[in-house]
């Protein structure tokens, strides 16, 4: 099976003032602002963007990633969720959808923390706390940095993370990974974007701000294409606990974040069904 066409994103930089973002504003309807990871970036959102007619959808590259700027750190939750609000006052949009994956779901959810009167409906990952032990982010970062380091993060640098991780179901993965490698990151910005969301990031404190309604979306395998276990999946107990109008959904025989690239047709079925629900 071959790599699949990219989806045309063209995009423009937007002059934000204190920063300058990569962003992609396509079609009409309701905005709904898609927030990816952190190597696939705005990539990942490919997969669904032709099955979301009917929406304006709105893709974003970070500060220190891609094609935007990538001022001196420190990152953050907060600078990145800053940002999106400056966008979308650039863009004139006033309320929107979120739908976040990977470590795009660190700011997603301080930005709809923050702005509970800008956030109509929010499809979420899980997230939330680097320091989940189920995940085991700080061993990955030991390894990630070292590649990085000694490779950089382009021709057999981009190859070589890319192989760290593996989706079973798709053949084609890896070297569509490490394409989008090549395209985000960045050797000078990789501990400040991917190293802080490994080892650092902590939303923990926000999920009881938590005000609009919100759906947990994820595929229930992990990396090495065995089960994942619901009760030791501390981040989504967590959300389960504390954010007030939760809904879980587990896709299954797929990765839990690159169910998207997966079973997009699932994955965009279920989120419009979930936007279409009553408007605050």
């Amino acid at each position: 099976m071959e790599m699949p066409v990219r989806f045309p994103a063209p995009g423009a930089l937007v002059d934000l003032g204190e920063v300058t973002l990569w962003t992609d504003d396509q079609g009409d309807g309701e905005p709904l602002v898609l927030l990816g990871g952190f190597s696939a970036g705005h990539f990942i959102w490919d997969f669904v963007r032709p099955y979301l007619e009917g929406f304006r959808t709105i893709t974003l590259e970070p500060r220190g990633l891609g094609l935007s700027d990538r001022p001196p750190p420190p990152y953050s939750e907060q600078i990145w969720a800053d940002d999106l609000r400056a966008l979308l006052d650039r863009l004139g949009v006033e309320r929107t959808h979120l739908w976040a994956t990977g470590f795009g779901n660190y700011y997603a959810i301080r930005f709809a923390a923050d702005h509970p009167d800008r956030v109509d409906r929010f499809v979420a990952y899980t997230d939330v706390w680097a320091g989940d032990p189920a995940k085991g982010y700080g061993a990955i970062w030991n390894v990630y940095r070292a590649m990085v380091e000694s490779f950089g993060t382009t021709g057999y640098g981009a190859r070589l993370l890319s192989k760290m991780f593996d989706v079973p179901w798709l053949p084609w993965f890896s070297d569509w990974e490490a394409e989008n490698i090549e395209r985000v990151l960045h050797p000078e910005t990789v501990a400040a974007t991917v190293g802080y969301c490994l080892t650092e990031a902590d939303v923990r404190a926000d999920l009881e701000r938590l005000a609009v309604p919100t759906l947990v979306l994820q595929g229930d395998h992990g990396w090495d294409g065995k089960p994942l276990r619901p009760e030791e999946d501390e981040s989504l107990h967590l959300m389960r606990e504390r954010v007030a109008d939760l809904t879980a959904v587990t896709i299954a025989e797929s990765h839990p974040a690159y169910v998207i690239a997966h079973k997009p047709a699932e994955c965009a079925r279920l989120v419009r069904n979930f936007l279409a629900g009553e408007r605050r």
